[in-house]
């Protein structure tokens, strides 16, 4: 999932699903403080036995890892987290070129160069694992990156990253209205869509990785 913003009526969607791992791509939150933010993030958390998470652009760094930490939830940003045979790494925020927008000390932004290395980074906790995630708030450019006017908006170091390492998932959000699955290589991406409007994906991984669409 990525998207909520808030919302967290959408998460009864989810009711009567089987699965064994829940991943947030996030934007959880829609800018609100730690009352507002608290209901969302506890219902999140009762969903399944782990959920990892990334912050979004609109998760706000003075409320987010506390209160992530505190309900539960396991925040991957620019870390790693291994579930059986599975290696996952995470980057949360977007990418930024406005050097105001840079400094803010609420929002998780970010420069290309540092996501390219905080996720190579962060790689090497997972080389021996059967399946390496990689779980980002921002697509990669020119992979599920379009926004309303056409524009491709994603991120160059993520890209970069994914060319470079070939990992053999990636999964994110950020970008509403490009839902939808692509390849980078050998690399399968997925952008899981906006939970606020009830979109999300189930992804099976097996021999090969199946993904089926949740939709309101």
């Amino acid at each position: 999932m990525a998207d909520l913003h808030d919302q967290v009526d959408m998460l009864d969607y989810l009711n009567g699903i089987d699965f064994d791992l829940v991943v947030f791509c996030g934007d959880l939150h829609n800018g609100s403080d730690r009352e507002l933010a608290m209901p969302v993030a506890e219902t999140l958390s009762k969903l399944g036995p782990r959920v990892l998470i990334v912050p979004g652009n609109m998760d706000r760094k003075d409320v987010v890892p506390d209160l992530w930490n505190e309900v539960g939830l396991i925040n991957i940003h620019r870390g790693s987290y291994h579930y059986r045979s599975f290696g996952f790494i995470g980057m949360g925020g977007m990418v930024v070129r406005n050097p105001n927008r840079l400094g803010d000390p609420l929002r998780y932004y970010h420069l290309d160069d540092d996501v390219y290395q905080s996720l190579s980074k962060a790689y090497s906790d997972i080389l021996r694992s059967v399946y390496r995630v990689v779980v980002t708030h921002q697509p990669p450019r020119e992979a599920l990156d379009t926004i309303y006017s056409g524009e491709r908006t994603g991120s160059v170091g993520l890209r970069k990253f994914v060319e470079g390492y070939r990992p053999d998932l990636l999964l994110c959000g950020h970008i509403h209205e490009d839902r939808g699955k692509t390849q980078i290589g050998s690399t399968e991406v997925v952008n899981v869509g906006e939970m606020r409007k009830g979109y999300a994906a189930i992804i099976d991984i097996n021999e090969k990785i199946e993904v089926r669409w949740i939709e309101p």
